[in-house]
């Protein structure tokens, strides 16, 4: 090396994951939950997970889901990572999936993909972890943007994987494959081969056999890099275009039932990209997230933005420009003058509720209702997303309903400590115009459920013979909106 060159040193595997999570809201007490299908990128997620744990102050459990794919294969691989976990004295859970499952025409990835991570929350909530660690890479990235690409799509495709996804963590995410590897042969660690990932089959094998050692080899030798870096550009722009279309929707939209009526100025007025994110927005809150548009959708919609018609949109809505007003809504319901504005309650609005009735919550066009019930009757199914069972102490204090406010503060599930409600939107990717619509369960003036999202770990139920059960109804739609990205 030249005299006066010097070369910057290199953050350690082990730092580039604790920076990771750190970055990711966890924080000591926190329990995570390890997705570890015995490769050798979830084997080294693993090894540097344990030797963390003490560091960050965190438990560990690991997840090994058995997709039955694979036959005698796939029995040694789970048996191999419970054992790996026993080595490291972590409790370790099994999941087996039934292809037979798998609806008619899914593809064999999709149904795998969409399964396991559902398990995967499945789990999480069991062992009460508060994040879910997955172990994809920086190549796993670079091919996910390839892949993406290929089969066209736009700058939100093109952001490829996100860092962390509701309550999914990838911490080697910025870790390159060859650099797992080195950190596997140096360590001595054991991991399993799937011979799956050999055949070139798969789009995404021959992408990584071929295409991307090409690009590096022809074009770019840090081609990976490039690829991850873009991705993390587009995923930065495209949140702040969708900051942008959520704020033009509160401040022009109006909605009313099944239907929002938008104001074409507004739209017309805004950048293309903008109001191309608020028409799918809208489009969203209208069918409840059943449905989304494709770039003809959203094309013929823009249209709208410069004279009269009607545009037909997926799951049987449609889409109507009449004057200065674009109404979107389902086809059988007529256009009404009843529309509301869509905008968050006042942050000091709080409506009370009383065990065993209806309440409304007019942000989210939604109702809630709170009623004790005895264990044994609560009904198959118990909780989900919009349905939760809490502890009976649910009723000690009046029980209100409210919007959040600046320094609101929570005790999240599984956490040992309180987080602000600000942090927690934040880590959830819930744009700020759109925290006011999402309604918090408070009792005695403590914040014992973010609807939709988390309960509070004070609340959980811890067994007995009662319990409360918390639901939550959208009448007259078809389903629950989406309320966070």
């Amino acid at each position: 090396m030249a005299q006066g060159q010097h070369h910057m040193p290199k953050v350690s595997l082990s730092n580039r994951v604790a920076g990771a999570l750190r970055d990711a809201g966890l924080s000591r007490g926190d329990r995570l939950l390890v997705a570890v299908s015995g490769g050798v990128d979830s084997m080294v997620l693993l090894d540097v997970l344990s030797r963390l744990q003490d560091r960050l102050g965190l438990r560990l459990y690991v997840a090994h889901i058995h997709h039955g794919l694979r036959g005698r294969a796939a029995d040694r691989d789970a048996a191999f990572v419970i054992a790996e976990a026993a080595r490291r004295g972590l409790g370790a859970s099994l999941c087996r999936l039934d292809p037979a499952e798998r609806r008619r025409g899914e593809s064999v990835q999709a149904w795998a993909r969409a399964a396991r991570y559902r398990f995967l929350e499945k789990m999480a909530e069991r062992v009460r972890a508060s994040r879910i660690a997955v172990a994809h890479t920086q190549d796993d990235q670079a091919e996910t943007v390839l892949l993406h690409l290929l089969r066209g799509t736009g700058p939100r495709g093109l952001g490829g994987i996100p860092p962390t996804r509701h309550s999914i963590v990838r911490p080697l995410l910025s870790v390159s494959r060859p650099d797992v590897e080195v950190y596997a042969a140096t360590r001595h660690l054991a991991f399993r081969q799937d011979v799956s990932n050999a055949s070139d089959v798969y789009r995404r094998n021959r992408i990584r056999h071929h295409l991307l050692p090409l690009l590096a080899q022809e074009y770019n030798p840090r081609i990976v890099q490039s690829l991850a870096t873009l991705a993390t550009l587009l995923r930065q722009d495209d949140a702040a275009l969708t900051l942008q279309a959520a704020s033009l929707l509160a401040a022009g939209a109006r909605q009313g039932g099944p239907a929002a009526c938008l104001a074409a100025a507004a739209l017309g007025s805004a950048p293309p990209a903008v109001a191309r994110r608020a028409f799918q927005e809208a489009f969203q809150r209208v069918s409840r997230g059943e449905h989304g548009l494709t770039r003809r959708h959203a094309d013929a919609l823009h249209r709208l933005l410069t004279r009269e018609g009607v545009v037909r949109l997926p799951g049987g809505f449609l889409a109507r420009r009449s004057g200065g007003d674009i109404r979107i809504g389902p086809a059988s319901d007529p256009p009404s003058g009843d529309t509301l504005p869509i905008r968050p309650v006042p942050a000091r609005g709080e409506v009370r509720l009383r065990p065993g009735v209806w309440t409304p919550w007019r942000p989210l066009d939604c109702r809630v209702r709170v009623r004790e019930v005895t264990a044994a009757s609560i009904p198959p199914g118990g909780r989900d997303r919009w349905r939760e069972v809490l502890s009976p102490r649910l009723l000690d204090g009046p029980i209100t309903l409210r919007a959040w406010r600046p320094g609101d503060r929570f005790r999240p599930l599984g956490m040992s400590g309180q987080k602000k409600l600000q942090d927690f939107f934040v880590d959830a990717k819930v744009p700020r115009p759109q925290r006011g619509r999402i309604p918090l369960l408070v009792t005695g003036g403590r914040i014992a459920w973010v609807i939709g999202h988390r309960i509070a770990e004070d609340f959980r139920l811890r067994g007995g013979a009662k319990a409360c059960l918390v639901e939550v109804e959208f009448p007259g739609a078809q389903g629950p909106p989406t309320t966070d990205h």
